[in-house]
C-alpha cells in the first residue's frame, strides 16, 4: 500500500513539474474577435485595412490617438506560421532600434517573447500559439504596454 501512495506522489510532481515548465495554463490565446473586443473596450481603434509587413490570414491594428505606438496582432493558420513570422521580427528588431539594445527572450512550448529595450524605444513580439502581437513603442510607454500585455497574459 505504501508503495502505491509513492507511485502516486511521484506521478503528481512529475506532472507538477512538466505543467510548471512548459507554462501549461500561463498563457491566453486571443483570438481576433477577443483582440478587437479587448482594445476596442478600452478606447482602442481597431482596424483591418492596413496591409501587414507579413503574410497574414488576419491582421489587426489596435491605436489610439493619446498612444504613439500601435499594435499589431496576427493570426496564422498554424503555429509554425506564426514561429516564422515570430523569427523574422526578431531578426529585424534592428529596423526599430535607433542605439543598442538590450534584448530579453523567453521561450516555452506554445509561447516565445522578445522585448527589445534601447535609450528610446521598448519593442515586444510576443507569440502565443498561432498568434502574434507586435509593438514598437518608446521607453516612456512601457508600464502602459507591458500592462496591456499582462492583462492578456501575452
Amino acid at each position: 500500500m505504501k508503495n502505491n501512495k509513492s507511485i502516486i506522489v511521484g506521478i503528481v510532481i512529475i506532472i507538477a513539474v512538466c505543467i510548471i515548465t512548459v507554462g501549461c495554463g500561463f498563457y491566453n490565446l486571443l483570438k481576433a474577435k477577443d483582440f478587437q473586443e479587448y482594445f476596442g473596450a478600452l478606447g482602442y481603434t481597431i482596424s483591418d485595412k492596413e496591409t501587414p509587413k507579413y503574410e497574414t490570414d488576419t491582421y489587426l491594428v489596435a491605436t489610439k490617438e493619446d498612444m504613439p505606438f500601435k499594435i499589431e496582432y496576427y493570426e496564422f493558420k498554424d503555429e509554425t506560421e506564426a514561429k516564422k513570422v515570430y523569427k523574422k521580427y526578431k531578426e529585424s528588431i534592428v529596423d526599430y532600434i535607433t542605439t543598442d539594445s538590450k534584448n530579453k527572450e523567453t521561450t516555452g512550448a506554445v509561447l516565445s517573447k522578445m522585448v527589445a529595450v534601447s535609450d528610446n524605444e521598448y519593442i515586444i513580439i510576443s507569440r502565443v500559439k498561432n498568434t502574434l502581437i507586435f509593438i514598437a513603442g518608446t521607453k516612456d510607454y512601457q508600464s502602459q504596454i507591458d500592462s496591456l500585455l499582462e492583462e492578456i497574459k501575452y
